[in-house]
């Protein structure tokens, strides 16, 4: 029970402060005007945005949905938003919401309190240092937590909805075989190449600097030579634009242009300065030939089990929320807010997942 229960963990605490706030909205069931008024101060009036299955969508409820979506994109610059887009992925969201709860209920599905208790501590006992520490967290949030344990019940309930109607997905070894005949050359192919250590300086000065400790060296220099190098406080009063750590790998094709120099460098030799532009200084070291190779089948087979698998169970889950979608009753009392129908002239538009009615 415990290992089923770690499994979905992650996956329902992600959305769980999301569902909090949204569920708040979705159980409000005031009334009031349906077209936007200004009070004699000049401020607007509250007003209904939408019905979801009855239940009132005040635009006051829009507008705290969409100060939740931007800050969670991290969007300052609301002149680069579709607003009429974002307006619609936040009332689809919503109805999404509202369907799936009459769903649960529809099929009798229930989470009891016990259940719910338990997801919560053993979330707890895996993210937080101490239980007290997650439910400080809570409090913090302003999160009471009866409330949190209500929303982590509706998520497990709404679990349990989407695998009764996914069900389970098992990867053939012939769909297996043949994603690796088609994609091995892409996913699974690693050209010849090189791994490189590199540096750049803005200018040639340091460059040269960096390259007379290098051949003080006795070569053929390893990549620990070179990290001893760049690593103490020489370098620290110098005008350096890049330096890799670590070697990186360059596939031979990559040396042509201004990385030509390094084209005839034996593994173990460090390359001469050379420039990359009027105030940019280079200079590389090879520290290892890869050979060409193609992993096998057998090596990647498990790894491309799970992402058909994962790409499966996607897909399945995207086609039964556009289901719900479909269902759910929306009336629309401010279609200015959203995507516009193209006109009659215009080139034709694919049409959006799921259909929304509007009463104008």
């Amino acid at each position: 029970m415990m290992k089923k229960l770690r499994e979905q963990m992650k996956w329902i605490m992600v959305v769980i402060v999301v569902a909090f706030l949204l569920s708040t909205f979705l159980m409000y069931e005031g009334r009031s005007a349906r077209a936007p008024r200004r009070n004699a101060d000049g401020t607007m009036t509250d007003y209904e945005v939408a019905r979801v299955n009855g239940r009132v969508l005040m635009r006051s409820e829009l507008e705290r949905l969409l100060r939740g979506a931007l800050e969670d994109m991290g969007q300052r610059n609301l002149a680069s938003v579709d607003m009429p887009a974002l307006y619609q992925s936040i009332l689809d969201q919503y109805v999404l919401e509202s369907q799936t709860e009459r769903e649960v209920s529809e099929r009798g599905i229930q989470v009891s309190d016990a259940e719910a208790e338990q997801m919560m501590k053993a979330y707890a006992d895996q993210y937080y240092p101490t239980r007290e520490a997650f439910y400080q967290a809570l409090q913090m949030s302003g999160i009471k937590v009866e409330d949190y344990k209500k929303n982590v019940a509706r998520q497990m309930a709404t679990q349990q909805l989407y695998r009764s109607e996914i069900g389970e997905v098992v990867v053939s070894e012939d769909q297996a075989l043949r994603f690796y005949d088609v994609m091995k050359d892409m996913f699974y192919h690693s050209p010849e190449g090189f791994m490189v250590c590199f540096a750049s300086f803005n200018n040639s000065e340091d460059a040269a600097a960096l390259h007379s400790r290098l051949a003080a060296v006795q070569a053929p220099l390893a990549s620990g030579d070179w990290a001893q190098a760049v690593s103490d406080d020489r370098l620290a009063s110098q005008d350096i634009a890049n330096i890799t750590q670590e070697p990186v790998f360059l596939p031979t094709s990559a040396f042509t242009g201004m990385f030509e120099p390094l084209a005839s460098l034996d593994v173990g030799e460090v390359s001469p300065v050379f420039s990359l532009s009027s105030n940019d200084f280079a200079l590389a070291l090879k520290t290892e030939h890869v050979a060409e190779s193609t992993r096998s089948y057998d090596d990647v087979s498990g790894d491309i089990r799970v992402m058909l698998r994962e790409q499966e169970l996607q897909q399945r889950l995207t086609n039964f929320r556009s289901s719900l979608l479909e269902k759910a009753k929306v009336e629309i009392y401010d279609p200015s807010l959203f995507p516009q129908p193209a006109s009659a002239d215009a080139e034709p538009q694919p049409a959006s997942q799921g259909t929304v009615s509007a009463d104008k």
